[in-house]
Order: structure tokens, then C-alpha cells, then sequence
């Protein structure tokens, strides 16, 4: 296909203008023509060292790119190197966005928090909710604020009275403290007073009434999408996805997580882990909303009802989970297109392979402004349908090296050498995962540890520096002090093996799941 240059995309023509000319050579350094009066002798022996020299030039260079550009990718992850997407960037990748189709569909709701890093609050609004304007994108967080030109809404603030009884409901006291230190000047300025408030405990508080702030502020749209700083959104997969299903329907979906027991019907429910992002049809939402009438009285409104649980439970998810229970609406399980793992935890195998993803979680700040351009070049280039595991795959996983030390590839879907064989040590336990048809990986947790872990499908994994194993593995000394006890991490990948696996994989059909809450991570 002719691809001409008005049909490359200006962000991606300008990373490749940005690119250093590594293969061109300055003229001052050419080799003047060779005479013609020279012996041919001399002349072949001086073509022989110009041939060897420029074999051995490049032997050099491509070895140095590779390992370089490798090394590159391990110091970015490890020191957090900071990915910069300029303005312009942001403009053209948003300007090929179709915004218009999705919020004919989808209501985006992004629910953060104070006390999280910043980082990944701009992260966030710098890509996956770039392209949408501030009154397309709600936003609610624990305090009214403005980040990036965007209105952050309190959502804590209209709670009813109940929540701000400290005696009955101690978390509230975190909040309290956030506001009067946000009035006299001291939030963030005085860093050890602010340490003190636990944002973390006050995220449940937020989730009941998001959703009913969600639908006052942008009623009756089809769906609304709830997200988190972290989770990364395929936008494109998820108003594909959504596209098939009635909204007027009663549907919770999102990534299953085991939830409370009910105690009448003996059974295990299920709610959507909202670091993954979750999804409420139009239907569910009046669902939840609807107020009933018993002897001529309503019931309380929806997050009134709920304060009891929501003081003794740990998260705003699960309660949002057990509400919809108890009204009937069970949560309908998608995964894996919402995965609860991170980018680089992505265990990829069979269910990880040739089905669509729709969200990411724990999306380091780096890596949701780079996949998210990463995203826009492949619709633009390459696809024309979904984009799958498989295509997430090459995001990281080129640049792969066959060991590793100082990182962690997991211990997702592992199994174990027997005791009898022995393995004491990276290269024992490599060799040991070559021996087992099923092995794709392994991991060494070295030092005082020493344990082999081996793996049937293949994660990309993270920086890990050596660090001290649990206390209770450590034993005491004669005068009962305790023992550090050092592991450190050495991950290694059996390439020719997971080369084979992905040539016998390749995806002819997008392989799109049924909701089911036996299909979970």
C-alpha cells in the first residue's frame, strides 16, 4: 500500500524527524576514491580492510543499538523517566478521535482523589481523558479543586448528615481535616500534617455518590463509564463493545471480584473491581436510583441507605456490587476485556491473546501516555478492527532480553520444581524450565531464598532491587535479635519457545466473551 507523507500522522512524522541520523556519515570522513594506478593486489587488500572495517563498524553498532535501546527501556521503568507529550501531540492525536460517536454513547467518569500523586492525576488528563472537553468529562474527587484547567468536584461534600458524625462514623474525621487545612492555607504546605489524612480510607465514600452525582450532572446517557487515575481505557474497543448491548437493560459490568456472601440465598456475589474501570447501563442506574414506597413512606435516598455498610466495609466498590445485588442487578462479568493486571503484568496465553482489551490497571503514569500514542498510531496504521493482546504484545516485548537480573516477571500461573532437583541457582533453574514443555519463564528469588518459580505464560514484568524477605522467614540470632534475610530477583524468558507459541497463535477472528463469573483473572 502507498503510504505518501501527507498520510502520516504530524505526531508520529515529528518523532521520526526528532530521531537522530544514526546511519548517515559526514563527508569530511568518507574514503577518497581509490586510484586507478594501484596494484590490483594492493587495491583488493585495501577493499578487504575497508569491508572488514565496515562489517566490524556495523556488528558494533547493531549490537550497541540493541543493548542500549533494552537498557534504555529497563532504566526508564526503573527511575520513572518522565515521557513528555507535548501540546501539539495531544492536538493530533485528538483530532483523529472520534469523540463525537463515543459520547453519543459513553459517559466518562474519572474519580480521583487529593492525596493521590500527581503524576498520575495529570497522566490521566494528558491522555486517555485528553480529548474530551471539561464539560464532557466528570471528575469527582474528596476536595474542590482545579488540576490541569479542570474543575474537580467535591463529591463528599453533599453527603447527608449522618456521614459527618465523628463518633458514629470515624473515617469522616479525615475529610474534615482536608477541608479546614485547604481554608487556612496548610494542605501540602505543611507536608507531615497532610501525611496524617488517609485519602485511601475515604475513597469508599466516594463511589454511591458518584454515581448518582453521574446521573443529575449527565441524565439519561446509555452508559457511563467510571475510571480511575490509573486505569487505562481503549477507548475505541470500548464503544465497540458497548454498541452491542441494550442500555435501557439493567447491566453492571467490569472485571469480577469475589464480593459479600448473601446470607439468604447462600451465595457468593460478585462486584467490579474499580480499579479496572466498571460500567453502568442507563437501566441500571434508574435501577439503583429508584426509590421504593413501604406504608406510605419512601425509602431513604440510595447513599443514606447504604452509610451503615459503607462504615464497616473496606471498599466503595464491593458496596457498590452488593447494592445492585439486593435490587436484582448481578454484576455481569467481562473479563478480560476490563483486566485488573497492569501493562506489564499481563500474563500473556490462550486468554490473554485474541480477545479484545478494553481497560488496563495500575497503568504507571509513564506508560499511559505512551501506550495511549502508541494506541492512536496503530488505528491509524494498521487496524481496522479491535485491538487485541496480541497487538498490546509488541508494546513492550521486542525489546525483551533473555535474562534479566534486579527483575521480577511474577509468579502468575506457576508451578514449582520437585524438591529432588536441586535447583540452587539462575542458571539451574533456567535450565530446569527448559526441560518442561509447558515452561515459558522462570524466576529466580535468589540470596538467602533460593526458590525456582516457573511460569506457563509469558509477562514482561518490572524493576525489582534486592530486599529483605518477611520477618517471620527470618529466625533469630543467639541474643534474639532478628535476622535480615536478603532475596533478589533474576527473571529469565525461554524466547525460542514463546517465538513458537506466537507463530502457532496467530489471530484469525476477535475472540469477543460471554459475561460469566466463573471466567475471573
Amino acid at each position: 500500500m502507498d503510504t505518501s507523507a501527507h498520510d502520516i500522522p504530524p505526531a508520529f512524522r515529528r518523532a521520526v524527524d526528532r530521531a537522530p541520523a544514526l546511519c548517515t556519515r559526514p563527508a569530511s570522513v568518507m574514503h577518497p576514491t581509490t586510484s586507478t594506478d594501484r596494484v590490483p593486489w594492493a587495491s583488493m587488500l585495501i577493499l578487504n580492510k575497508r569491508f572488514t572495517r565496515i562489517v566490524t563498524a556495523g556488528i558494533v553498532f547493531v549490537t550497541l543499538f540493541y543493548f542500549l535501546r533494552d537498557k534504555h527501556v529497563e532504566i526508564a521503568l526503573e527511575y520513572n523517566h518522565v515521557f513528555h507529550l507535548d501540546a501539539s501531540t495531544v492536538q493530533d492525536v485528538c483530532a483523529e478521535f472520534a469523540k463525537d460517536d463515543l459520547l453519543q454513547l459513553i459517559q466518562p467518569v474519572l474519580k480521583m482523589g487529593h492525596g493521590e500523586r500527581r503524576d498520575k492525576i495529570e497522566a490521566q488528563l494528558d491522555s486517555v481523558c485528553a480529548c474530551f472537553a471539561e464539560d464532557e468529562l466528570l471528575i469527582f474527587s474528596d476536595l474542590a479543586e482545579t488540576v490541569r484547567g479542570r474543575t474537580v468536584v467535591d463529591i463528599l461534600a453533599d453527603l447527608p448528615r449522618g456521614y459527618f458524625n465523628a463518633t458514629m462514623n470515624p473515617d469522616i474525621k479525615n475529610y474534615i481535616m482536608q477541608k479546614e487545612m485547604q481554608v487556612e492555607g496548610t494542605l501540602d504546605v505543611d507536608v507531615e500534617a497532610t501525611k496524617r489524612i488517609n485519602g485511601w480510607i475515604l475513597d469508599k465514600y466516594k463511589f454511591l455518590p458518584m454515581v448518582q452525582r453521574a446521573w443529575e450532572a449527565k441524565p439519561d446517557r446509555p452508559f457511563y463509564f467510571f475510571l480511575e487515575t490509573d486505569t487505562y481505557v481503549f477507548w475505541d474497543n470500548a464503544v465497540r463493545f458497548l454498541t452491542t448491548l441494550d442500555p435501557d437493560k439493567p447491566l453492571y459490568m467490569g472485571s469480577p471480584s469475589p464480593g459479600r456472601h448473601d446470607e439468604e440465598q447462600d451465595i457468593k456475589t460478585w462486584f467490579a473491581n474499580g480499579g479496572p474501570g466498571f460500567v453502568l447501563s442507563r437501566g441500571a442506574v434508574k435501577a439503583l436510583l429508584d426509590r421504593k414506597e413501604a406504608d406510605g413512606k419512601l425509602e431513604p435516598p440510595l447513599v443514606e441507605k447504604w452509610l451503615p455498610l459503607l462504615s464497616m466495609e473496606c471498599c466503595g466498590d464491593s458496596v457498590v456490587g452488593w447494592t445492585l445485588w439486593n435490587i436484582s442487578v448481578p454484576l455481569q462479568g467481562y473479563w478480560p476485556l476490563f483486566n485488573p493486571h497492569p501493562l506489564h503484568g499481563i500474563p500473556f496465553s490462550d486468554p490473554y491473546w485474541c480477545q479484545p482489551v478494553v481497560t488496563l490497571h495500575k497503568t504507571t503514569p509513564d506508560d499511559v501516555k505512551r501506550l495511549w500514542l502508541w494506541e492512536s498510531e496503530q488505528k491509524r496504521f494498521k487496524l481496522n478492527r479491535p485491538i487485541l493482546y496480541s497487538d498490546v504484545w509488541n508494546f513492550h516485548h521486542p525489546v525483551q532480553q533473555s535474562i534479566r537480573r534486579n527483575w521480577d516477571n511474577g509468579e502468575w500461573d506457576n508451578f514449582r520444581p520437585p524438591v529432588e532437583a536441586n535447583i540452587d541457582s539462575p542458571e539451574s533453574c533456567e535450565d530446569f524450565c527448559r526441560s518442561e514443555a509447558s515452561c515459558m519463564q522462570w524466576l529466580w528469588r535468589g540470596l538467602d531464598e533460593k526458590q525456582c518459580i516457573l511460569m506457563r505464560s509469558a509477562r514482561y514484568g518490572q524493576p525489582r532491587r534486592p530486599e529483605p524477605m518477611p520477618e517471620e522467614e527470618g529466625g533469630e540470632t543467639p541474643l534474639g535479635t532478628r535476622l535480615k534475610r536478603m532475596t533478589d530477583f533474576t527473571s529469565g524468558w525461554v524466547q525460542e519457545r514463546i517465538v513458537q507459541w506466537r507463530e502457532e497463535h496467530v489471530c484469525r477472528e476477535v475472540q469477543w466473551v460471554e459475561p460469566s463469573i466463573e471466567r475471573i483473572f
